[in-house]
């Protein structure tokens, strides 16, 4: 079984279905190991995009979420992207697809990439951050 899909299983295993007798150590230890072997295996660049990525590959076939606060992103966001605040994701999981881009943003990406973190732990490889977030886009524009 390959690291990633092993620390994937194990972390899944260690939040989801974790036997009722196993105590909070064993569990800890559980997903320590699952984010040590997906660290290990990933590069400082794993899941960043930069705006020139963005632009070229992703902005118009990509499911583009904001992050950021609800009133931020009334107030300006990125065409075509839906608001699902940093926190929300694993509640709101069922509606992060696995079989299409989606880039993840939020004012500069710090909170974007604490989901992206947790999704692609849990096995969402098509997940991608927008370094620089939208702060960055805006200067951009």
């Amino acid at each position: 079984m390959k690291p990633l899909i092993k620390s994937t299983c194990l972390l899944t295993l260690a939040l989801i279905a974790a036997p009722p007798w196993a105590s909070a150590d064993e569990d800890q230890d559980v997903i320590k190991d699952a984010i040590a072997d997906y660290m290990l295996e990933s590069t400082h660049v794993a899941g960043i995009i930069t705006q020139e990525q963005f632009e070229a590959d992703y902005a118009r076939t990509a499911l583009i979420i904001d992050t950021r606060e609800a009133a931020q992103f009334e107030a300006e966001h990125i065409p075509g992207a839906m608001h699902m605040e940093w926190r929300e994701t694993m509640d709101r999981i069922d509606e992060i697809p696995k079989g299409r881009p989606v880039v993840l943003y939020d004012g500069t990406g710090a909170l974007a990439a604490q989901a992206g973190f947790a999704l692609r732990l849990l096995g969402y490889r098509n997940v991608v951050i927008l370094r620089g977030g939208f702060l960055e886009w805006k200067k951009r524009q």
